[in-house]
């Protein structure tokens, strides 16, 4: 089941994932009218040197990667990660799952 909930971003910081420090990128948190879902390391790339990406590939997921933080802080309007502490966003679950989320341009 899709499901879209309003909230605000309550936690970000960009570097590497605690239990996966292989895992390097945005990581975000999110607050919903007294829940929370964290991303799941969706916005960050396997850095790790026993991944065997073909180095087009590595590039090109890396690039991606940047791009997506680029239109996160265009979206919210702001210069730097820290920034994003509070903007309003639509949260999308499955079956209770993060899937995704946009920030809510229509109301900065």
């Amino acid at each position: 089941m899709i499901e879209k909930r309003l909230g605000k971003i309550d936690f970000v910081e960009f570097g590497s994932m605690k239990d996966y420090p292989f895992q390097l990128g945005l990581q975000l948190g999110f607050s919903m009218s007294g829940s929370g879902v964290m991303d799941g390391g969706k916005y960050t790339v396997n850095m790790s040197p026993d991944c065997h990406w073909e180095i087009g590939t590595r590039h090109t997921n890396l690039a991606e990667s940047l791009d997506r933080v680029a239109k996160i802080l265009n979206d919210a309007k702001v210069n730097y990660i820290s920034e994003l502490l509070g903007k309003p966003v639509e949260v999308t679950l499955e079956d209770g799952m993060f899937k995704e989320f946009r920030i809510l341009t229509e109301v900065l």
